[in-house]
């Protein structure tokens, strides 16, 4: 049996990482030889995020205290006890700080490491954030596999120096049809019209100002609405511009929300018009419940998406393009049946979890047994 600790920090919210951890723990349970534990660094308790981590508690958590850069040695030196203590035959890493702290154990115990890179959002982020991003990249090189959620990531990580990587492609659930008519009566949106939705963090890379840009050319004499989930710290200038757009009476900003799936399923047409991206789940997500999607051309969206087949396409920041697509969309409910339809088919058949978890857990056997013949030599 292979023990393996799942590191992740808490940077106070739920993102896509969090999300995936949570459906993939499960799925991990069930792996043939293998035995998950979540390693959870936090300041302070965090009951809700600590649920979901674990699965409602399917798998073990204990969490480390952290307080900072500063203290991250005595965080790795608890790793480290508990590496010994526990067990602990491989080190899953995801994100950052967990990669500083397997870094380091590494410095004083020889325990198999996988970094896994959910995606950089490189020159979309703020001047401190680049540099978080480069300090990543350092810290990759020194895992035995990183592992990526897409091919454009695994390029970005091949390039930065990594010892040896692959791909597992982003997963999610799929789940059971829903009542578009109730979905929409339990968010609070209007029963007529075609809602366009945008989720994820408020931010720049992910195209939160192009999607109301297009939207404010739509016609304004057809029923539609806009709705961007989420929150982040572009929330006031994303507020500024619908305002500036007069999108006032059709816009509603949800701030943050425990579940997205809810707004998904009362949506028609989900928009994913990034500037950066690796495979984000908020795609996924909208093809697995049947939604039209409309994304950019931008990391792996354009292996998933087939324009005219299971979504469409656009360019990378083209405001008319997007427009195009969905004022095209609006005009016609036919195709954005046929694109939802097709979409969750597709997602059925090549990305769901438990195909996920079972292409994890190979990859943690083979690293598992390759670093340990290694040391035994």
């Amino acid at each position: 049996m292979i023990r393996v600790a799942h590191i992740k920090s808490n940077y106070g919210h739920v993102g896509g990482i969090e999300s995936m951890l949570e459906s993939l723990m499960p799925e991990f349970a069930v792996q043939p030889g293998i035995e998950p534990v979540v390693i959870f660094l936090s300041r302070e308790p965090d009951p809700a995020l600590e649920g979901r981590l674990s699965a409602g508690g399917q798998v073990r958590l204990i969490r480390l205290p952290w307080t900072g850069l500063a203290t991250s040695p005595k965080t790795a030196l608890a790793l480290g006890r508990l590496v010994r203590d526990e067990n602990i035959a491989l080190l899953h890493t995801h994100d950052m700080r967990a990669n500083l702290s397997a870094a380091m154990v590494r410095v004083f115990r020889r325990v198999p490491w996988i970094c896994h890179i959910h995606g950089w959002l490189g020159a979309t982020h703020s001047r401190l954030y680049r540099m978080f991003e480069a300090v990543d990249r350092a810290l990759m090189r020194r895992a035995d596999h990183v592992l990526t959620g897409s091919h454009a990531t695994l390029d970005e990580v091949r390039v930065a120096g990594a010892r040896a990587a692959s791909v597992v492609s982003n997963a999610v659930l799929l789940p059971p049809p829903t009542d578009h008519r109730l979905a929409r009566q339990s968010v609070g949106l209007p029963e007529a019209g075609v809602i366009f939705t945008i989720l994820g963090r408020l931010h720049p890379g992910k195209g939160q100002d192009l999607f109301l840009n297009a939207l404010s050319r739509l016609p304004r004499d057809m029923p539609w609405q806009g709705v961007i989930v989420g929150s982040g710290g572009e929330d006031a200038i994303l507020k500024a511009l619908a305002a500036k757009l007069d999108l006032g009476n059709r816009l509603h900003f949800t701030g943050f929300v425990e579940s997205t799936a809810p707004w998904i399923a009362a949506s028609d047409v989900i928009a994913v018009p990034s500037r950066k991206e690796s495979l984000p789940l908020t795609c996924l997500e909208g093809m697995a419940q049947g939604r039209a999607v409309v994304v950019s051309a931008a990391g792996d969206l354009p292996r998933v998406v087939t324009d005219g087949r299971t979504g469409l396409i656009v360019p990378i920041n083209d405001v008319p393009a997007l427009e195009a697509a969905f004022l095209r969309l609006l005009l016609d409910p036919d195709l954005r049946n046929q694109l939802g339809e097709a979409a969750r088919a597709y997602i059925a058949e090549n990305n769901t979890v438990s195909v996920l978890a079972r292409q994890i857990a190979t990859v943690q056997r083979q690293v598992a047994s390759q670093v340990s013949r290694v040391v035994r030599s």
